[in-house]
């Protein structure tokens, strides 16, 4: 668990401009689509084009949890008063009109823990913003397809460290952007069915940035994420490969959900360590109508961050008024 202090304003701005900027989006898409009007003679039937009709699948995803504990002569210094929230929220959108369709994924999470008379802590942050436009080959299930994701955190976090003197010494560890991922790609979509969805980005580009520059100071590292100390963001060229799963189900009350992203960058192209790798996983059980257990499996490996991969496992348990997917 990382020990953060929250900032409050500038993440709640950010988590505006993004939700708005999704909502936009769907607009803005809803204005360009065009309709054909057709007329009917009664004496003189004649051959018309069809309506084109725009169809709009929208699925939302909320689960949320807020615990308070309370110490009565608590014997350890871990024993203190203290609340915890914790929420994540996952939407998928498709838009479609003739040929063209339009399709969002966020996904976005969110704890904190304050401790009476202590710090606040922040145990999970973090946001990712996809949108793709694909055109389709007549009635198959291979498009062009243009797209753009972003995934970053909203809020500053903070770590602590001894000083000379033995006192706790808090330090800027990342923030909002720093880092922050940005992938713009061009290439083939194959779309399985209404839940199974393949990205292959044959022309891709990603983005690092660390708008903060002051990270590099307080943790005392000239390189961070691949980037200089100085350097504010850096392009990388090659492929990549995007697999979006909504919610399906695989047994009776079992569902399953995967958002994975595949980076492989020009220069690292025949070695397979330095392929980035993000994976977003989740196994979700219905039972007695309104609860569902949920274990969410994040997995991420960047040689320029850790020569390791990273594992996070969220097991939770949520009641629903509609448990369904």
């Amino acid at each position: 668990m990382r020990n953060n202090r929250i900032s409050g304003n500038g993440g709640r701005i950010r988590y505006w401009y993004n939700w708005n900027s999704y909502r936009i989006s769907i607009f803005l898409f809803l204005i360009m689509s065009s309709y054909q009007v057709t007329s009917q003679d009664s004496c003189n039937q004649v051959t018309s084009s069809p309506l084109r009709q725009v169809t709009i699948l929208t699925m939302i995803d909320f689960f949320t949890t807020f615990t308070g504990i309370a110490y009565v002569n608590g014997q350890t210094a871990y024993e203190k008063n203290n609340l915890h929230l914790y929420y994540n929220i996952t939407i998928n959108n498709k838009i479609k009109s003739g040929q063209f369709s339009l399709t969002t994924y966020y996904f976005t999470e969110f704890g904190i823990r304050s401790f009476a008379d202590s710090i606040t802590s922040i145990t999970e942050d973090q946001y990712c913003f996809k949108n793709s436009l694909s055109y389709q080959f007549g009635e198959s299930k291979f498009a062009l397809n243009i797209a753009t994701n972003s995934k970053s955190q909203y809020f500053r976090h903070d770590e602590y460290r001894l000083d000379s003197a033995g006192h706790l010494d808090k330090y800027i560890y990342t923030s909002y952007l720093s880092p922050g991922y940005k992938n713009f790609s061009g290439g083939l979509k194959f779309e399985a069915n209404e839940h199974f969805t393949l990205e292959l980005g044959l022309v891709n580009g990603k983005t690092t940035r660390i708008k903060n520059q002051d990270i590099f100071n307080s943790r005392g590292i000239d390189k961070l994420y691949g980037l200089d100390k100085g350097t504010t963001k850096k392009t990388e060229y090659g492929v990549n490969l995007v697999l979006t799963i909504t919610p399906t189900q695989v047994l009776k009350n079992l569902y399953f959900e995967n958002f994975s992203q595949f980076n492989v960058s020009k220069s690292g192209f025949h070695y397979l360590k330095y392929a980035k790798a993000d994976v977003n996983n989740a196994f979700h059980y219905i039972f007695l109508k309104h609860f569902r257990l949920t274990l969410r499996t994040l997995c991420q490996y960047d040689i320029a961050v850790s020569p390791k991969v990273k594992v996070v496992n969220n097991l939770s348990i949520g009641f629903y008024l509609n448990n369904r997917f």
